[in-house]
């Protein structure tokens, strides 16, 4: 079982400050635990917070498939005084994120969209500044979606996706991507 390892003190210790132990040791044998329950499971840590936590997120990287997997194992975390466990990749505060990935640097200004309700589900159409169908643009339209509206909501209310390159002559008739969120909300 995954946290009956990592929760022994020790391992406790080493994994909430990783930054000075034996940091890709301590991510593979992590990362084995996880696929050994479902090969889709990925984590992350967040910063050490003011209040002494770091949060430990399993996300089943926007597959859906590995939802249950994730639910389950969070479920069954202990309480652990210095560590919040969290399922999916959460939504990232602030309107003004930028990512690089690869040669490319993108951010929330730099796509628009329009979107439509179909079957209880959202489809988004993204207009994205300099769009080219290559992976890091494609793979990167995920990360900023994640982070805007979370991996759960992204997944279970997003049906399908577009990429288009950006129209500036059309902007005006589109929604800023940061708005994604209140129509998000709206609509659970």
């Amino acid at each position: 079982m995954l946290f009956r390892s990592v929760s022994q003190s020790r391992y406790e210790g080493k994994y909430y400050n990783y930054e000075k132990n034996n940091q890709e040791l301590l991510f593979n044998n992590l990362h084995q635990k996880l696929i050994e329950i479902d090969s889709n499971l990925v984590f992350e840590f967040g910063p050490i917070q003011s209040n002494n936590t770091r949060e430990f997120t399993i996300s089943a990287d926007g597959l859906k498939e590995s939802f249950p997997s994730v639910i389950e194992l969070v479920k069954k975390a202990p309480n652990l005084n210095k560590w919040k466990i969290s399922s999916f990749r959460q939504r990232i505060p602030g309107d003004e994120i930028e990512i690089k990935y690869g040669n490319l640097k993108i951010s929330y200004d730099d796509i628009y969209f329009r979107y439509s309700e179909e079957s209880g589900k959202i489809e988004l159409e993204l207009n994205i500044r300099d769009y080219k169908e290559t992976p890091e643009f494609i793979n990167s339209t995920y990360i900023l979606l994640d982070g805007l509206i979370g991996e759960y909501d992204m997944e279970t209310k997003v049906d399908w996706i577009e990429r288009k390159s950006r129209d500036e002559t059309k902007i005006d008739s589109l929604y800023k991507l940061v708005e994604l969120r209140e129509i998000i909300d709206d609509f659970k």
